[in-house]
């Protein structure tokens, strides 16, 4: 019988972040998980006391945690299907909350927060900026303004497949961009204000390389101009207005970005619409 979730952590060359990675998901309280591990070309070994960590493993090589994110989505057998990377930890009711609001609301798509915690202290930075957007039904302005965590995201496992999976060529937001083209294909989204799980921030994580080289402009624009192609004419629209936006502003973080956009939204759309196209929630 095939599980309700599959669970895919990924990791390249971090084996003690990838053993706490796996430890939160095998302690999450929903029962019926499967746990898949892509090992992205880092020769990852199973811990020697793992006796109570049951998964599978699969190999990659070296090629990227989009193409690793896709091998996970290849061996997926669960119904929903929901990531960590492995410097991301889940809370116990991570799932558990997710499919119980994608269950009541028929949702494709159900994401809560991510909290940011500095790699080895107490410290809370302060959670991913989804924040900024209200709890309940999702449409695609709203993650054009501000991204899910993929942490913190649970999908219906054949709608990410019927887009393609990760975009492995949309550096650093291969995750967005799978969203974004499932939400304009109509799909019912949805967006709980739970905190589900911790993002580790530390000096060899994928955002502070974008961060210390001063790409985030260029990786958003890269992602808007692969995205265009793809959409329906009011979302190609919504992307065009963003790019406009991303290429005036001063952008260094995702959070700039995100703040923009959400000013954008307050101020020249206060009739309620999202570059010409009604929201479904309001910032």
């Amino acid at each position: 019988m095939s599980p309700e979730v599959t669970a895919v952590i990924t990791t390249h060359v971090r084996p003690i972040r990838v053993y706490e990675a796996l430890a939160s998901v095998c302690a999450e309280t929903h029962a019926d998980i499967e746990v898949v591990i892509v090992d992205d070309g880092g020769s990852f070994v199973a811990p020697g006391n793992g006796a109570d960590l049951e998964f599978r493993l699969v190999r990659g090589a070296g090629l990227g945690v989009g193409t690793a994110r896709n091998l996970g989505l290849a061996a997926a057998g669960g119904e929903y299907i929901i990531f960590l990377d492995d410097d991301d930890v889940a809370m116990p009711h991570r799932i558990a909350r997710l499919i119980s609001v994608a269950r009541d609301r028929h949702a494709t798509v159900c994401f809560g927060m991510t909290r940011r915690v500095i790699d080895g202290t107490t410290e809370v930075l302060g959670s991913v900026p989804t924040h900024l957007v209200s709890p309940g039904p999702i449409g695609f302005c709203d993650l054009l303004t501000c991204a899910p965590h993929v942490n913190a995201v649970l999908a219906r496992t054949e709608a990410l497949r019927a887009v393609g999976g990760f975009d492995t060529a949309a550096a650093h937001f291969d995750d967005w961009s799978a969203w974004l083209r499932i939400a304009d294909r109509g799909a019912s989204m949805w967006c709980v204000s739970d905190d589900v799980a911790d993002w580790r921030i530390h000096d060899q994580g994928l955002s502070a390389g974008v961060l210390q080289g001063g790409a985030m402009k260029a990786r958003l624009l890269l992602l808007f101009e692969r995205l265009r192609p793809c959409l329906s004419g009011e979302n190609a629209r919504a992307v065009a207005a963003a790019v406009q936006l991303v290429q005036s502003a001063d952008i260094v973080t995702y959070d700039d970005y995100v703040a923009t956009m959400a000013v954008a939204r307050e101020t020249l759309h206060a009739d309620g619409t999202c570059f010409g196209r009604p929201l479904s929630s309001h910032l």
